[in-house]
């Protein structure tokens, strides 16, 4: 039922009107945490794709750091983040120091459906980097669900 203890699942309603206040106001983001073949496929209005496995990624990373960015997150210090030596050397092993989680969007992951693993590790990942749990949702009915009910489907 739930990605983490800390992490409210949410229901189709709730997604929807996220879609029509956070992500119509650019203070949240609808994140599909499918891999890229699934999202071709077809994808919630309003979603964008970034796949499970980017939020595994180590902080130095540049893909990790630019989806961060997409987040509202930046990392605590210029030194940190660039590709200098310096810069690599003052990555700690507590990436929650790394991050500035002060302008962090809302976030409501979702993947293929209740049956699916992407989004809850997705999730999980999000939090070992330090993100407030507050600040994220999970649609666990996922895709499957959203195409059960009949609701609109995107092709990106």
């Amino acid at each position: 039922m739930q990605a983490s203890a800390q992490v409210q699942t949410i229901g189709e309603l709730e997604v929807i009107d996220f879609i029509a206040s956070d992500v119509k106001q650019n203070s949240g983001l609808l994140i599909d945490a499918r891999t890229e073949g699934w999202h071709k496929k077809g994808t919630i209005p309003g979603a964008i794709n970034i796949p499970f496995t980017t939020f595994a990624l180590d902080p130095t990373d540049k893909e990790l750091r630019n989806v961060m960015r997409t987040l509202g997150v930046m990392r605590k210090s210029a030194v940190n983040d660039d590709d200098s030596f310096w810069g690599w050397m003052s990555n700690d092993s507590n990436n929650n120091k790394n991050w500035d989680f002060s302008g962090a969007k809302d976030l409501v992951l979702w993947c293929n459906g209740m049956w699916c693993g992407q989004s809850p590790r997705a999730i999980k990942s999000l939090l070992k980097h330090g993100y407030p749990a507050n600040k994220i949702k999970y649609f666990r009915g996922g895709m499957q669900t959203w195409l059960i009910l009949g609701l609109t489907v995107v092709k990106p």
